[in-house]
């Protein structure tokens, strides 16, 4: 790995000159060209590439190791701009060939914007980003459809998440607790497909309006045709203005075959490697072929070539990110690979290490790689003993919190409001017009159903954030910093009530006294205030009689009642039906309990409900049956 980059003293250059530096490697022996600069200006531009050249050569044994100069003819500026070329070629072609994924365009248009290290940026590069996130524009939808897709993207990892580390304290419990890592990472690889990864949407209405509008249409061929002549153009410049080996550049034939390899499934895991392998003659001067080969060997379990290939793209790989995301999106396949290989002193250096990049190369919003960084850093402390693992842990889930807690916030103001409708620009195409129709009708209807919302990222980054809390034992001072993080003003967090009870520290909570509830039930609908409930919720009903007992489980929100004037939550009424319980045939002494779990999982503040069918009397006669509350 590189510690300096020779492009840092090329971009100053550049600057200072005000002009392009087409070839500053001292292999190219390239004169810069430019009429319009004055005599003092060449002479200028003269002295400053021949120091960048003095600078790079006696730097290039810190950028590339020694082993990789005598097999390579590259200097160092050449094999930056091998490495550019190609990261945006083979960008270019699996955006074309995600025109209708909308997550993939928004990672891609993200990472262009966010990522890319400015000092590696020359001319040409800067010319075929700007021309690749046009292609990206016109390809997206309305910003609208975009945020809903990630918030439900977000919530199902979350939720999966939750679900492969159940307990926050696993791994604190279980030393070397390698299947819950592994679990960990399946969730971090969640398939990001464009339909696959949707139709868990809790809202039949998300799906469809998620499904609509992702045809390939006449315009986006257009693009497509366009991205592709202006990446060609741009391979034929940066051959040209670096001069190295056009074989170093790959076509767009071998980018196109690299994209589809790349995009199997995992049942063509075998065939998909086989290939990889292969066509190593072709592609082992290209980073992303070794990170690709990191998942296939690891998916696989072949968890030495897994380790190896991270190796080969660290030899290969130079600077041309802010932070190598990419890089660290693969990383904790890494670190499990080393857990299952490597000795436990060679497993505790790699994973110190890597933990450290994973944490350097993210962003505040990819939480869930650093809920997995926090994961790492608690087995490490379980080997080790070493208390400051924990301490990094903490800091992680603290970090995670203090970032998500905002979006859990802006979901409660919007469920308490009135719909805001998403009003369409004067200049918007008919198109976009009809996605912000149907989306307004997407809100209204949702509101007829909707519960009060739950992070679900929020959620699992505060489980773990207090069982670290409670495992270390923090002061009281950090106690209310936490409270004061999560409860600004004192308010709660989570609109239902047995959510945010569980978070406070060193507070005095009064327990939920669910006889203090009104809550109606007559048989098959079952009315609940909505401060008890929330998404994720799971009801279960035993219906006793005599030495018999029956099982219903099918409830689903019937409506939401909003009166006009309520400002809490608890005045909105939520009315649950099941048809199982309204086919059932209840019996005069039939016992019934009904327990409300306000969040699947959650272990307190849940409410159990318990009645008795008793006959009722109409005009003096018996001829029906009541459910009476027991209290």
């Amino acid at each position: 790995m590189c510690k300096k980059n020779y492009a840092t003293k090329l971009c100053a250059a550049m600057t200072a000159m005000s002009i392009v530096l087409s070839g500053c490697a001292q292999s190219t022996g390239k004169e810069v060209n430019d009429n319009s600069s004055s005599t003092s200006e060449n002479q200028i531009t003269e002295e400053a590439n021949d120091k960048i050249a003095e600078d790079i050569e006696e730097e290039s044994d810190d950028i590339i190791d020694s082993e990789d100069i005598e097999e390579s003819s590259l200097t160092p500026t050449q094999r930056n701009s091998v490495n550019m070329l190609n990261y945006m070629s083979a960008l270019t072609q699996e955006i074309n060939a995600s025109s209708g994924n909308q997550m993939v365009l928004e990672e891609a248009y993200s990472s262009l914007v966010n990522d890319i290290y400015p000092n590696a940026v020359d001319t040409e590069t800067q010319a075929e980003i700007t021309s690749l996130m046009d292609t990206i524009e016109n390809y997206r939808m309305i910003t609208v459809k975009r945020k809903r897709l990630e918030y439900i993207y977000e919530q199902n990892r979350a939720q999966a998440l939750h679900q492969a580390i159940p307990n926050p304290v696993g791994v604190l419990s279980a030393v070397q607790s390698g299947n819950i890592l592994k679990s960990a990472v399946s969730v971090l690889y969640m398939a990001v497909d464009s339909v696959s990864s949707y139709k868990a949407a809790t809202s039949q209405a998300d799906f469809q309006y998620i499904q609509d509008g992702w045809e390939l249409e006449d315009q986006e061929l257009t693009e497509l045709h366009n991205s592709t002549k202006n990446v060609l153009s741009y391979m034929f410049d940066m051959v040209r203005d670096y001069d190295f080996d056009g074989d170093y550049a790959l076509s767009e034939e071998a980018i196109k075959d690299f994209v589809k390899w790349k995009s199997k499934p995992d049942s063509q895991l075998i065939s998909k490697i086989e290939w990889f392998q292969s066509h190593k003659d072709t592609y082992q001067d290209f980073g992303p072929y070794w990170l690709e080969l990191v998942k296939d060997y690891y998916n696989s379990e072949d968890y030495e070539n897994c380790i190896e290939s991270i190796r080969q793209y660290e030899s290969v790989s130079t600077r041309i990110f802010r932070k190598d995301t990419d890089k660290a999106n693969v990383l904790p396949m890494v670190i499990v690979a080393a857990k299952e290989t490597l000795s436990e002193s060679e497993y505790i250096e790699l994973a110190n290490s890597y933990c450290s990049e994973i944490y350097d190369n993210t962003k505040d919003d990819d939480w869930s790689l650093r809920y997995f960084v926090a994961q790492i850093y608690m087995d490490l402390n379980a080997l080790t003993k070493d208390e400051l693992y924990l301490k990094e842990a903490y800091e992680i889930a603290l970090g995670n919190v203090n970032v998500l807690v905002d979006e859990q916030r802006t979901l409660n103001k919007t469920y308490m409001e009135e719909i805001q409708k998403v009003e369409a620009d004067k200049d918007s195409t008919k198109r976009e017009k009809e996605e912000i129709k149907k989306y307004n009708k997407l809100l209204k209807e949702q509101r007829k159903v909707e519960l009060p919302p739950v992070s679900e990222a929020l959620y699992l980054n505060t489980e773990l954030l207090f069982a670290l809390a409670n495992e270390m034992q923090v002061s009281d001072e950090e106690q209310e910093r936490i409270n004061a993080i999560l409860h600004e003003n004192g308010k709660e967090i989570f609109l239902t009530k047995a959510l945010d009870n569980r978070f406070w520290l060193s507070k005095k909570i009064e327990d939920i006294n669910s006889n203090k509830i009104e809550i109606s039930f007559d048989g098959e609908n079952l009315s609940i205030p909505a401060a008890y409930i929330a998404e994720g919720y799971a009801i279960q009903m035993t219906i006793s009689s005599g030495k018999k007992e029956a099982q219903i489980d099918d409830w689903s929100v019937k409506k939401v009642k909003r009166p006009k004037k309520a400002k809490e939550c608890s005045e909105f009424i939520v009315s649950f039906e099941s048809k199982k319980a309204k086919d059932y045939k209840y019996h005069v002494g039939d016992k019934i309990t009904i327990k409300v779990d306000s969040v699947a999982d959650t272990p307190d503040g849940n409410i159990t409900l318990n009645y008795k069918v008793k006959s009722s009397k109409k005009f003096g006669i018996f001829d029906g049956i009541k459910f009476e509350r027991q209290k």
